[in-house]
């Protein structure tokens, strides 16, 4: 969409309550980035709404003068958004306000709250959100792109737990989308990306979780043949309360990596099981009879789960690969660790594989109904101009390694690719929110991820 109008940055700010920074301004670099360094986004200008009024005025601004918005909590996922010249970009990092309704066990979050926000006082109460796996995460995003995390073989993606949003529509009307208010719009921000309205609040429901147990279990990277295999061959078997992850890493040499992995070789398998210590030590037996260097697995408040992944909290450049799977078989596992683990000379940090399943793979009710495999690829890696050939070719490699196991769909809160939204949302998904897009958006005021 190209800029047909004049506008003006000065105008624009005697209508906002918070912060707006054209790119001409000197804190324009500052603004523009998020949490993956690597996304080099270059928009018109940046804006710090600090209300859902500000909000408003900014997509109204954007449709007086032929500009788009782009809806931004904390920039995970940012490097498949493309050409920003036109784009109000809207870091809603000021809009932070939670609220936890404890009796109704319900969370109220404004749009730029992270995880870490909720999970906390939430945890006070003996509750839990769906959250991911990392404290710093935005919630909007997450759950508008579906929410996998360690509670999901028992409860299913966080979307499914949405019970309201508060949004800006494309004509600058705050609305309230619910399964009786705007059902379609309600229907398609459960999962199918954020490119039909500006989401400036939701609410959630909240999980009851008495006991939980989670944390982790590190053995040397020599071991990751054995381990994954191990691993894999536990999977089939587990009950939906356990949800696990097993990743093959080369921690870097930094500060800021706790001391007993820095610049190691590592296998880890970390999760949840929504169990007490007991009941949690006979499901995590297998695992634990192989003897790991440590162990960290405890009963422990829900607040905990989103610290045991150990996610980078602090912005990085960082480039990533991924693929469904619909099985994980013991050639596949041995090729993955042949190409990535010990011996292999791989430059990546990370190779990870999440299990899914059970409820996750279930229908729900929302744009994403379900996750189309078993198991889940991960691969990520530093974003560093030496090491961009070397990445795009282990990751070349690891899709090719893969892909015996592969489906046809991709999740895409972990796709730093564009992608058709058939593969993100199957093709059915994909029809009924080309026709959401076009009756609530039907100027493409609205861009995202994997948008239309």
């Amino acid at each position: 969409m190209l800029i047909t109008n004049p506008f003006s940055a000065e105008a624009l700010r005697d209508r906002l309550q918070g912060e707006l920074v054209p790119s001409t301004d000197e804190g324009y670099d500052a603004a523009r980035h998020g949490w993956n360094l690597a996304a080099d986004l270059r928009p018109a200008m940046v804006a710090r709404p600090v209300c859902a009024e500000d909000v408003s005025e900014l997509v109204m601004f954007a449709r007086e003068n032929g500009l788009r918005i782009v809806m931004q909590g904390t920039g995970h996922n940012a490097t498949p958004l493309g050409d920003m010249e036109d784009v109000i970009l809207v870091r809603t990092g000021a809009m932070r306000g939670v609220e936890i309704d404890p009796a109704r066990r319900v969370a109220r979050v404004e749009a730029g709250a992270v995880w870490s926000d909720v999970t906390a006082p939430a945890s006070e109460h003996g509750l839990a959100a769906l959250a991911g796996s990392a404290p710093d995460v935005g919630v909007v995003g997450y759950i508008v792109g579906g929410g996998l995390g360690w509670l999901g073989r028992r409860y299913g993606l966080a979307c499914e737990r949405v019970l309201s949003f508060d949004v800006v529509t494309a004509d600058g009307r705050l609305v309230r989308a619910d399964r009786d208010n705007e059902p379609d719009l309600f229907w398609a921000l459960r999962g199918g990306g954020g490119s039909y309205a500006a989401v400036v609040a939701l609410e959630m429901e909240l999980i009851s979780v008495p006991n939980v147990t989670g944390g982790m279990l590190l053995f040397g990277w020599e071991r990751a043949r054995e381990v994954v295999q191990a691993w894999r061959e536990w999977t089939a078997g587990a009950p939906e309360t356990a949800t696990t992850s097993c990743r093959i890493l080369q921690v870097p040499d930094m500060p800021s990596v706790p001391e007993f992995v820095r610049g190691r070789g590592v296998v880890v398998i970390d999760g949840a099981v929504l169990a007490g210590a007991s009941e949690a030590a006979e499901i995590l037996g297998p695992l634990r009879a192989l003897r790991p260097e440590l162990d960290t697995f405890a009963e422990v408040p829900p607040v905990a789960l989103s610290h045991i992944h150990m996610d980078p909290e602090d912005p990085m450049p960082s480039v990533s690969e991924h693929a469904m799977l619909h099985a994980l078989t013991e050639e596949v596992v041995d090729a993955v660790v042949d190409g990535f683990g010990p011996g292999s000379g791989s430059p990546l940090m990370m190779v990870e594989l999440r299990h899914a399943g059970g409820a996750l793979a279930r229908p729900g009710s929302g744009a994403l109904a379900c996750l189309s495999g078993d198991y889940v690829m991960f691969a990520c890696n530093a974003a560093v101009p030496p090491l961009a050939e070397a990445n795009a070719a282990a990751f070349a490699r690891l899709r090719e390694t893969v892909a015996s196991c592969a489906t046809d769909r991709v999740y895409g809160n972990f796709a730093e690719r564009t992608h058709a939204p058939a593969i993100v949302y199957g093709e059915a998904s994909a029809t009924r929110l080309r026709a959401v897009r076009t009756a609530y958006d039907p100027d493409g005021l609205f861009a995202g991820a994997h948008a239309f």
